[in-house]
């Protein structure tokens, strides 16, 4: 008789980053003690290969004990293991986090051509125009960014202000700070509040309804229409340097309120 388990028995071992596979085996065996391969073909319905594969990764993950070499029998580890298992995983991942952080340094150091090719990437869909957001506060540390912003009123019809509170908080985090030029509106003014909280300046221009948002940092520049659910991505000195230059231009005629 096949057993299928539910959601609530497999999340945990999906958690682990078992497949169904692993995860069914490791439940078998919890469920009906040592088993062989062939019987727990019976039991799972799953053919032999898959289960003496799965079995494998299990035993060297330290999910399962063997009974015999020869003619082997499987039997699962106590869940409490599980949690140990675990903890072990965060210690692996935190010790490659800090083997990677120390490589930064290094790797940066790296020679590169002097010349640079543009680069252009695209992001398509409202999911995606959030990704280029969060690729570019991982890309602006401690940096400053020019806003072409434009209409508030408009950006908040696709991502609400609860969005951009938390975006702008997280920038001030990474030690960045920004400069936005926007349409003047009730909405846009209200925004302004928050301008030392955010480290970031705003002034208005009478008439700068833009629907598109237009941001420089580095050598980047960032223009998303969210009419059109489409980011471009540029990163090109000569470009970021002349819309820097634009902006200076009417930041210099813009007003605070």
């Amino acid at each position: 008789m096949i057993k299928k388990f539910g959601n609530k028995e497999l999340e945990p071992l999906y958690e682990l980053g078992l497949n169904n596979t692993q995860a069914t085996i490791y439940l078998s065996l919890l469920k009906h003690g040592i088993q062989s391969v062939l019987e727990l073909s019976k039991i799972t319905g799953i053919n032999r290969q898959q289960i003496y594969d799965g079995a494998e990764i299990l035993l060297k993950r330290g999910l399962l004990e063997v009974t015999r070499k020869n003619r082997r029998k499987y039997i699962a580890v106590n869940p409490h293991k599980l949690a140990k298992i675990s903890k072990e995983n965060i210690h692996k991942a935190e010790r490659v986090h800090e083997k990677i952080s120390e490589a930064i340094p290094i790797l940066e150091l790296v020679p590169t051509s002097n010349k640079r090719n543009p680069k252009i990437l695209y992001f398509e869909g409202l999911n995606q125009l959030k990704a280029a957001y969060s690729k570019e506060l991982e890309e602006s540390y401690n940096t400053e960014i020019l806003s072409f912003a434009g209409s508030i009123d408009d950006v908040y019809n696709f991502f609400p202000e609860s969005y951009w509170s938390k975006w702008n908080k997280d920038l001030v985090k990474q030690k960045s700070s920004s400069r936005m030029l926007v349409h003047k509106s009730k909405v846009a003014a209200q925004s302004s509040v928050f301008d030392k909280e955010y480290k970031r300046q705003t002034r208005y221009l009478n008439y700068f309804p833009l629907k598109v948002n237009i941001d420089v940092f580095n050598n980047t520049v960032l223009i998303v229409s969210f009419y059109d659910e489409l980011a471009i991505w540029i990163e090109s000195d000569m470009i970021a340097n002349s819309y820097r230059t634009m902006f200076e231009l009417f930041w210099a005629s813009g007003s605070a309120f």
